[in-house]
């Protein structure tokens, strides 16, 4: 439908594993260690899914060690030599009214396009509504029907509804996501045309998209975090499982005094208004109540979830 959003598309450089095995992962300077399953990577960020909790977490490669960092790189060389037939990102997506769509996830933006009416020929951004796929012209009809609160099922409902702009053009401001089906073509999709469930996992993110749209390496950041979590709600909504929300994983790159302190993990979240992702913070400090104390200063609007001696 429109092609192109604000956001290039080939800045997020993304990979997805299918079976790469849990492995110890270590931070930079050595204090910290936990196991995971790498699922996803950018040039700024792995994807790790835990072991034993299953929760998702973003780590900054530049927290990991050279040894990790290294092993991002190599498998991610070795998944995008190996993709050839099918496409592991490649999901089923359902609207609110049924309509299912076979499609990979690419990134957040906000489009606007015009329509309107040249030549007798109904025109989407300037390009004949005639010329699209039928798919995207299902989804353009079932889009301007929920923006116009009017009915539009074919192509003739369409002209009729634009013969009424008295030659002028109208234009509509979407925010959503870019979408890319199998046979290679971008759609951009709405946040409103999504089921319940799916719109929870592709909103996510979205209010932290805009806050940061001005900031490459954030912005492709979330994009990252919003598709790993995507695929991972298909996997496990195909297993009849629960979806965990990703969260952020960040170190505290402090070094541990053997026998002085511990390592503990603090789990935080947004308070209702704040946008942000939840988050877990590793510390190292003599107890619980002191690790709480380092962390939560530093994320104001933030409240703790939980605080626990961490183990790997």
């Amino acid at each position: 439908m429109f092609r192109h959003f604000l956001l290039v598309v080939a800045v997020l450089s993304t990979a997805s594993f299918a079976s790469a095995k849990p492995r110890t992962w270590t931070s930079a300077n050595g204090a910290y260690k936990l196991e995971g399953e790498l699922i996803g990577s950018n040039d700024t960020t792995a994807i790790l899914k835990r072991r034993g909790s299953g929760r998702l977490a973003a780590v900054e490669l530049k927290d990991l060690s050279d040894e990790d960092r290294e092993f991002v790189t190599k498998l991610t060389k070795s998944e995008s030599e190996r993709e050839s037939g099918g496409d592991l990102e490649m999901h089923t997506w359902t609207s609110r009214d049924g309509l299912k769509i076979q499609a990979k996830i690419l990134a957040y933006g906000k489009k606007e396009y015009t329509l309107d009416r040249k030549l007798g020929a109904v025109t989407i951004n300037g390009k004949a509504f005639s010329t699209f796929d039928p798919l995207h012209q299902k989804l353009i009809l079932r889009v301007l029907s929920v923006l116009e609160n009017e009915s539009l099922e074919k192509e003739t409902d369409l002209k009729q509804f634009v013969a009424g702009f008295g030659g002028q053009p109208k234009s509509y401001t979407l925010e959503g996501v870019l979408m890319e089906l199998a046979s290679g073509d971008q759609i951009a999709v709405p946040f409103f045309m999504f089921s319940e469930k799916d719109l929870e996992v592709l909103q996510a993110g979205w209010e932290n998209w805009k806050k940061y749209h001005a900031d490459d390496v954030a912005r492709a950041r979330e994009d990252l975090m919003m598709r790993s979590e995507a695929s991972h709600y298909q996997q496990t909504m195909a297993q009849q499982q629960q979806r965990q929300q990703l969260e952020v994983l960040k170190f505290n790159m402090a070094a541990v005094r053997t026998g002085l302190t511990s390592i503990w993990e603090v789990r935080i979240a947004p308070n209702p208004g704040v946008y942000g992702r939840p988050t877990s913070i590793m510390v190292s400090a003599r107890d619980s109540l002191t690790a709480t104390q380092m962390v939560l200063p530093n994320y104001p609007g933030y409240f703790m979830v939980g605080v626990r001696k961490f183990s790997y």
